[in-house]
């Protein structure tokens, strides 16, 4: 690696609050070219903002300052990246492929950022052409652009260049916090002792290179990096994802133990100690083709390119089948075809022909749609994907019922990183080899007619179902929009025991999912269904699309409501009479 030329500092203040002076600095950027802050000339006022290569939250900002910078010519803009731990070499590379217009400042042992008291990326300061800060903290309030409601940095700018005090000259920034040179202390609890095994098992499906997530835990170097956010999301609950509240039900579940979380946490707190890497386990290996072996059909989307930047995406591709016959099918995979972007795939069974029209009306591959279903009345569905799950074929004797002719309609949301990126996703379907005698159905506890009042914190909504008949109930998956806060469905069986098949606290819009009940769950005759769901149409919803509120019912639009769950079941039939 090129040695960097030394870097030169002048006192910073000790705070870099509102109304303080902050002196002279001299910094490298990913060239080597050194920038002194009191050297920056003509420009009216200067933007410190605080940025690093794989924290997420940053990355999604980087389009916004790009766009900031061309609106605002009489502003310079500085990017600082802190973070120790990070190579000069990728700092370059993420700048490049990001397309970054503005200079990025090698701020290695993170000096100025421990003068400005700056914890976090991004953090945006606004210095006016003394020098003086005049805001600090959040670039806007949210970090999906159509969402955002205040935009904090371009306001503060805009008074600045007014001449006018700026209104909000504080918030607290939200990201990732910044990776400095860790201490390491002596402790029990090592990477290779404990902390890898921890990470292979829960964390590095998702957190690998080529995967969803925006960063790699597989190696020692890799998640000492992260070592102090994997504690403070882990403590928070937001990692690993896993919303359901009712725990040991399901398939998959994305859950540490307490003893896993609080390793985790002693780790961060002692340094991120190496150990004895003799001693560590093997990295887990995953399959390169499809995990369930090769479909017996395969159906690929057209090539598919996703924006840089903008809110995110929701596509839909029109797959014919072209099957000679009806077929049963026991198992579906998807596939991704870019886990850059690839936020969760939902696929559905056209056997009307309504989807082709969609799609002929899009000059683009494939169809726009809202993300709340594919546009149509679907005649079935073929599972989907999200970060976390795998693949699962059906039981012998149980079976998708999928008609010749049909089109299966895969739903794309495409979560936007700051580049472009191109994506030709898959599914793969496998017939049933056994006779199916037990159909996969669906049935839906739904509530059309409703009203949430705008400004009320806590609405509820309820639907109700009784079974007809007796049922096995498979899988399990609630449905709002950005409104949501908490999801509840519950069976009361006939002798009056009632039982929760799914509880969720913090309804999360991008972490929807379908849950596999571990043990498929018998539910007879007169089993009565309780769907319950809470909303927030207030201003304290940080998602909620309309400011002010205004009253939000049914729609397909993700900035209506619906309030629905579905509930796959199978019940004993004769698999011919019920084609």
């Amino acid at each position: 690696m090129r040695k960097l030329a030394p870097i030169l500092f002048a006192l910073l203040v000790a705070a870099g609050r509102d109304g303080d002076k902050v002196d002279n600095f001299t910094l490298d950027d990913t060239a080597g070219k050194k920038h002194t802050l009191y050297d920056i000339k003509g420009a009216k006022a200067v933007v410190l903002v605080f940025l690093g290569t794989e924290c997420p939250m940053a990355n999604r900002y980087v389009p916004r300052l790009i766009d900031l910078q061309k609106a605002c010519r009489d502003v310079a803009i500085l990017g600082v990246n802190s973070n120790a731990l990070e190579t000069v070499d990728a700092i370059a590379k993420h700048a490049k492929d990001m397309g970054v217009t503005f200079p990025v400042l090698l701020d290695r042992d993170h000096k100025v950022a421990d003068a400005l008291k700056v914890k976090l990326v991004p953090t945006a300061l606004l210095l006016d052409a003394s020098f003086v800060v005049r805001y600090r903290g959040l670039i806007d309030d949210n970090k999906s652009e159509d969402l955002v409601k205040q935009r904090h940095l371009r306001d503060a700018i805009d008074a600045v260049l007014a001449g006018k005090d700026v209104a909000v000259a504080e918030t607290e920034p939200v990201g990732c916090q910044i990776q400095r040179t860790l201490e390491t202390k002596e402790s029990e609890i090592t990477y290779a002792s404990h902390v890898a095994k921890i990470l292979n098992e829960r964390c590095v499906s998702c957190h690998r290179p080529g995967q969803v997530a925006p960063f790699s835990l597989t190696t020692y170097d890799e998640a000492r990096r992260w070592a102090r956010d994997t504690k403070r999301y882990v403590l928070a609950g937001a990692m690993p994802p896993w919303k359901p509240v009712n725990r040991g039900m399901f398939h998959d579940e994305r859950v540490l133990t307490k003893e896993e979380t609080d390793a985790l946490c002693a780790w961060a707190d002692a340094g991120a100690p190496k150990g004895d890497m003799s001693k560590a386990p093997a990295a887990p290996k995953f399959a390169e083709g499809w995990m369930l072996g090769e479909p017996d059909l395969v159906l690929e989307a057209p090539e598919y390119e996703v924006a840089a930047e903008g809110d995110d995406e929701y596509r839909c591709f029109v797959l014919p089948t072209d099957l000679p016959d009806d077929q049963w099918i026991q198992a579906v995979e998807v596939r991704p075809g870019n886990f850059r972007v690839v936020h969760h795939v939902i696929a559905y069974v056209d056997t009307n022909k309504q989807a082709e029209k969609l799609d002929a009306a899009d000059p683009k591959p494939g169809y726009r749609s809202s993300g709340t279903g594919p546009g149509f009345m679907p005649t079935g569905e073929m599972s989907g994907w999200a970060p976390g799950n795998f693949p699962r074929a059906l039981p012998d004797g149980v079976g998708r019922f999928l008609k010749k002719g049909a089109r299966v309609v895969m739903e794309m949301h495409y979560h936007k990183n700051g580049r472009k990126e191109k994506d030709r996703s898959r599914i793969g379907l496998h017939f049933a080899k056994k006779p199916v005698t037990q159909r996969l159905d669906w049935l839906e506890l739904i509530n059309y007619a409703f009203s949430i009042p705008p400004g009320k914190e806590r609405h509820k909504v309820t639907a109700r179902h009784t079974l007809r008949s007796n049922v096995v109930a498979r899988s399990i998956m609630p449905h709002m929009h950005l409104l949501g806060r908490e999801a509840r469905v519950e069976a009361t069986f006939p002798d009056g025991e009632k039982k929760t098949l799914i509880e969720i606290k913090d309804w999360d819009f991008n972490w929807q999912d379908t849950y596999h009940f571990k043990e498929p769950l018998k539910l007879p005759k007169g089993t009565k269904l309780y769907l319950e769901m809470i909303y927030d149409n207030s201003t304290k919803n940080p998602n909620n699309p309309r400011n002010p509120p205004k009253s939000v019912g049914w729609g397909e639009q993700t900035s209506d409501e619906m309030c629905i769950a579905f509930l796959s079941f199978t019940k004993d039939l004769d698999a011919q009479e019920d084609k």
